[in-house]
């Protein structure tokens, strides 16, 4: 909203400062309207030239909501492979503080086992 506005207004003062240097400029009445005819080309072009402007910055926008969009289904997809990986490695994390737990009961009954002098 704020770069239309701008935009309008950029516009508005293009068009009143050239209708204001027209009207106070001291020229014969066949030179004002020779003056008039050359400057309305220039304010066309200039008219022409902001409504491209409005049209890319229109385009831009449009541009930067689709890629924020296309980031948003990227990281919803991202948090679903997240899930997915965490769901998959869980029973593997599992089965491995078991196996770990089991060594080191292992490895404790092994130390006992040196530990007790042997009876002869």
């Amino acid at each position: 909203m704020g770069v239309r506005n701008f935009l309008i207004g950029f516009t508005v003062g293009v068009v009143g400062g050239a209708s204001l240097s027209v009207i106070n400029a001291p020229q014969s009445g066949k030179a004002l309207t020779n003056s008039l005819k050359e400057n309305s080309g220039t304010i066309k072009s200039s008219t022409n030239q902001v409504k491209e402007e409005i049209n890319n910055i229109k385009e831009s926008v449009l541009r930067a909501k689709h890629e924020t969009s296309n980031i948003n289904d990227l990281t919803d997809e991202v948090k679903v492979l997240v899930d997915n990986f965490k769901t998959d490695i869980d029973p593997n994390v599992n089965n491995l503080k078991d196996d770990i737990t089991a060594v080191q009961n292992s490895v404790e009954d092994i130390q006992h086992a040196f530990d007790k002098p042997e009876k002869k």
